[in-house]
C-alpha cells in the first residue's frame, strides 16, 4: 500500500507549494510527494515533487479540492493545502488515520453561518441532521482508495446541486465537505496535536523554524503546551513569518529566495484591501520593495 503527501498549486501560489515540499523533505524525509497543477507551472514544480500531475482544465477554482482522488497517485494519502508547513513524521500518526475512507481535524456545529456564507441550520434541516461535521479553515485531509470513492463522489454530487443546499452563494469545497461527511456518518479527528493555525497560537509563544522540523505553541484557548505536526497559515495570515520561514526552508535546500519579501507584502496589502491594481504602481513596488515595506509598515502603526 502506497503512502504520500499531495498538495495542490497555481501560478500565484507556486512558491508556497515549494515551501510546502521542502517542509516534507525535512521532516518527512522518504516519504513521497506529488502535487497537481497546469501544465503551464508543472516544470518550476517537477525538481521538488515525485509526481507532478496535470489538474483538469474543466476545474476551476476551489473545486479541485473535490477532485483529489483523482489526482493522488498513492494509495493513501495525507492532503495538505500548499500554504502548510509540516513539522513532524506523518508516520507516528498514521494508525489513528488509517482505515477511514476521508478524514480531517474538525469538530461538530448545529447553528450560525460558515466563513464561506453557507447557513448551517438551514442545511441541517435540508440533509435532516441534527449536526455538521464543521472542518473549516483544516487544510489537510486523509483519504484512502478505493474507499474514498463515494465520499468524492458525494462531493462532487453536491456540489453540482450547490443551490439547492447553500442558494445563491459561491462554491467552498469545505462546506461541501461537511455536508458529505454528515451524510455518511464520517467523524472528524480531534485538532489537538496535530493540526494548527498561526491564530490559534497564544501570543509570544511561538518557537518555530521549519527548515529544522521543529515547532512548539502554547494553544489560545487552553493554554496547553502543544507541538503539531502541521501548521495553516490560512488565508495568508502572518505573511511575515511565514514568508521567514519559508526563506529559511529555501536557504537550507539552495533555492532562490528572490520574490518571497514581495509575496510577503503583497499579502499584507491584500488582507488590508490596499493592493494597488495598477501596474505602474506594481511595477515601482518590485523596483524598490524595502521602501514600499518601510511606508507600508509605517502606514498600519
Amino acid at each position: 500500500m502506497t503512502f504520500g503527501i499531495l498538495t495542490l498549486a497555481t501560478r500565484a501560489d507556486y512558491h508556497k507549494a515549494i515551501g510546502l515540499a521542502l517542509s516534507a523533505r525535512v521532516s518527512n524525509p522518504g516519504v513521497q510527494l506529488a502535487v497537481a497543477c497546469s501544465p503551464d507551472i508543472a516544470p518550476l514544480l517537477r525538481p521538488y515533487f515525485d509526481y507532478v500531475v496535470s489538474e483538469d482544465p474543466t476545474v476551476r477554482g476551489f473545486a479541485h479540492n473535490l477532485h483529489l482522488d483523482r489526482y493522488s497517485p498513492f494509495d493513501s494519502t495525507f492532503f495538505f493545502d500548499s500554504d502548510v508547513l509540516l513539522f513532524r513524521p506523518l508516520n507516528a500518526v498514521l494508525s489513528q488515520w488509517y482505515g477511514r475512507s476521508y478524514a480531517a481535524c474538525g469538530d461538530y456545529i448545529s447553528d450560525k453561518v460558515s466563513p464561506f456564507g453557507l447557513d448551517n441550520a438551514k442545511v441541517l434541516k435540508i440533509i435532516k441532521h441534527d449536526r455538521l461535521v464543521h472542518i473549516d479553515g483544516a487544510g489537510h485531509a486523509y483519504f484512502e482508495k478505493p474507499a474514498c470513492q463515494e465520499v468524492f463522489d458525494m462531493a462532487r454530487a453536491i456540489a453540482a446541486n450547490y443551490r439547492h443546499y447553500a442558494g445563491e452563494i459561491k462554491l467552498a469545497d469545505e462546506d461541501v465537505m461537511n455536508i458529505a461527511m454528515t451524510l455518511l456518518g464520517l467523524a472528524p479527528m480531534p485538532h489537538f496535536g496535530f493540526w494548527s493555525l498561526y491564530a490559534s497560537v497564544e501570543k509570544g509563544s511561538l518557537k518555530m523554524n521549519a527548515a529544522a522540523g521543529k515547532c512548539s505553541m502554547i494553544w489560545a484557548d487552553t493554554r496547553e503546551t502543544c507541538h503539531p505536526y502541521m501548521m495553516h497559515f490560512l488565508a495568508n495570515q502572518a505573511p511575515f513569518v511565514y514568508t521567514m520561514q519559508l526563506r529559511r526552508l529555501f536557504q537550507k535546500f539552495g533555492v532562490s529566495t528572490s520574490g518571497l519579501l514581495f509575496k510577503a507584502v503583497q499579502d499584507v496589502y491584500i488582507n488590508n484591501g490596499l493592493w494597488p491594481v495598477s501596474g505602474a504602481v506594481r511595477s515601482l513596488f518590485k523596483a524598490d520593495p524595502a521602501r514600499r515595506l518601510r511606508d507600508q509598515l509605517k502606514s498600519l502603526r
